[in-house]
């Protein structure tokens, strides 16, 4: 909650990393990859003379 007002803001997030590794029959020929992925929300409510407002906002790329 925010000082001296009826809003509440939260924000909140994930970061995941995977890392993918494959070695093939002969030396040298193995592969390896990285996968990085983040997802930012924040998410602001407040009561108004209509009844709740509420707005999120969410960004990121997190996919499999």
């Amino acid at each position: 909650m925010l000082q001296a007002s009826d809003t509440c803001v939260r924000i909140s997030g994930t970061v995941r990393a995977d890392a993918v590794a494959a070695s093939g029959r002969q030396a040298g020929s193995g592969s390896y990859r990285m996968e990085p992925g983040a997802r930012v929300q924040i998410d602001v409510r407040k009561q108004t003379e209509y009844g709740p407002l509420r707005a999120v906002i969410a960004v990121g790329n997190l996919r499999r």
